[in-house]
């Protein structure tokens, strides 16, 4: 018998989605090393509409180059600011709120930030964060986006 093997990338985001789920509860105290973790305040301009999944929503995130910045928006209404959080693992973003009743998780392939350029923004329920992409060669071209 012959044992099915697991997707590391499928394996990678739930452990860090229980993670986030484990920290957001107070079960423990996560320590992320060799990420860029930014917690953020915010910004403001319509995105498309939330999915119900399990207790939380995972809402859609809305991917933008605007010059030579990332732009990321997505909203997470009814949620203070210090109560949402943007992690960057490698060429995957991940942001999560929790605030009383609402609960909001979701991730997306993104082109990996250069380091200490991200601008995080939160107003009236939008989440935008923007930076500047890690450049993949040195041909000066940018990896591309996926939405």
């Amino acid at each position: 018998m012959t044992e099915k093997q697991e997707d590391p990338k499928k394996t990678l985001e739930e452990m860090v989605r229980h993670l986030i789920a484990a920290a957001h509860d107070g079960r423990l105290q996560p320590i992320f090393v060799g990420m860029n973790v930014v917690i953020s305040p915010g910004g403001g301009f319509p995105v498309p509409p939330q999915r119900a999944r399990g207790a939380g929503k995972e809402p859609d995130i809305e991917i933008q180059r605007v010059g030579d910045r990332i732009l990321l928006v997505t909203e997470l209404p009814g949620l203070s600011p210090e109560n949402v959080q943007v992690l960057f693992r490698g060429d995957r973003v991940f942001i999560w709120g929790k605030d009383g009743e609402r609960q909001y998780r979701t991730s997306a392939v993104v082109p990996p930030p250069r380091a200490g350029s991200e601008q995080v923004t939160y107003r009236h329920g939008v989440l935008e964060v923007s930076y500047i992409p890690l450049e993949k060669s040195n041909t000066g071209t940018s990896p591309p986006l996926h939405g």
